[in-house]
């Protein structure tokens, strides 16, 4: 529990009345330029999340750091859209939207177009100067559950992430998907699932199994979209050049880092409602709410070290009345939280701003950036 902030976000903080989620714009813009400087090193083309972080500050850092953006709505084709025109570049756009409705509103996108399918059905509703990614599940590899498992029209079974088939059936439907594609570019866009990798070998053994599927389907990818859940790898620059050296074939990889722009940047504050002493721990009420307000994240209290003899198990919990509303167990002095005092938080993501929200009468928390 580092009792240490920013000055600027310490006084943010100070000023909040209200539940509110406070992020460090410098930091982010560095973690941009860290990611940036990590993919160029690694040769490796790198594209912002857009429903990681939904909010213009970012996007328009975003725009000035990274090749492009991953969208999944036409909202967010739209949001990027503008951040792109105002950084003045043609971005690249990716667009993972089984409806269709994101790749139809990127119709007329001026930079180079990526649409994901999982069916011929959709290769065939992407608009014409698209490049095509075939979605595949990372569960191909044996490393992640099939997740939301539907059957297609085709026989071929879908995780809501992709492709996600059995391996002697994966080549034939790698193959069908290529040939729909005719001309246009063909690659593979894989999907890690919500568990963020600890080190690169997970990435290295997904990509080589799905560049060997595409092999064996008589397919060379142009490139590889290996997707998020790169925020738990130390050592971006590293990972990236380790994986980009375990490829068994020239192909250009891409990455969607999205939790990994908030490192560091995003924290929250609220009032606490209710101080209460129970038999075994002192329960703290926040009107901060885990469930409306912190999805996504891993709040850790922000306190000093107890003094030696004072500190006691103290339980965090939001305002709601859902029992999984809590924020988290810490060792610290009671005394230090009182009713009417405040209580703030690190690690928040920028996922808790896409979830923010209200319920029962309880109101999504303010968003602050400071500059």
């Amino acid at each position: 529990m580092r009792p240490d902030l920013p000055p600027a976000i310490a006084e943010a903080l100070a000023r909040c009345e209200r539940p509110s989620l406070v992020f460090d714009l410098a930091q982010i813009d560095a973690n941009l330029a860290a990611i940036a400087r990590a993919a160029r090193g690694a040769e490796v083309t790198a594209l912002f999340a857009a429903k990681s972080f939904p909010h213009p500050a970012v996007r328009a850092l975003a725009a000035a750091h990274l090749a492009g953006f991953d969208a999944a709505s036409p909202a967010e084709v739209r949001e990027v859209g503008d951040a792109a025109a105002r950084a003045g570049g043609a971005a690249v756009l990716s667009i993972a939207d089984p409806s269709g409705r994101a790749a139809a509103a990127a119709a007329g996108w001026r930079g180079r177009l990526i649409v994901s399918c999982e069916t011929a059905g959709q290769v065939a509703a992407a608009p014409a100067g698209a490049e095509i990614a075939i979605r595949i599940s990372a569960s191909l590899a044996g490393r992640d559950p099939a997740i939301g498992a539907v059957q297609d029209g085709s026989g071929h079974r879908r995780s809501r992430f992709g492709l996600d088939v059995d391996p002697e059936r994966l080549r034939g439907a790698i193959r069908e998907l290529a040939h729909a594609a005719g001309p246009r570019p063909v690659g593979l866009h894989i999907h890690h699932g919500a568990v963020a990798a600890t080190t690169d070998e997970r990435f290295a053994a997904t990509a080589r199994d799905a560049c060997a599927a595409a092999a064996d389907a008589g397919v060379a990818p142009r490139f590889l979209n290996l997707g998020g859940a790169w925020h738990a790898i130390p050592d971006l620059a590293g990972a990236l050049t380790r994986v980009r050296a375990a490829l068994p074939l020239p192909v250009e990889l891409i990455i969607e880092p999205g939790r990994r722009i908030a490192d560091a940047a995003g924290f929250a504050c609220g009032r606490i409602a209710a101080a209460r002493e129970l038999d075994d721990r002192a329960l703290r009420v926040l009107e901060l709410s885990r469930s409306c307000h912190l999805r996504w994240s891993q709040p850790e209290l922000v306190a000093p070290p107890p003094r030696t003899g004072a500190g006691r198990r103290v339980l965090f919990v939001g305002p709601t009345c859902y029992e999984d509303d809590v924020l988290g167990e810490w060792t610290t002095e009671p005394a230090r939280f009182t009713a009417g005092g405040r209580a703030v938080l690190r690690h928040i993501t920028g996922y808790a701003v896409a979830w923010n929200a209200g319920f029962a009468g309880i109101a999504p928390a303010d968003v602050v950036m400071v500059e």
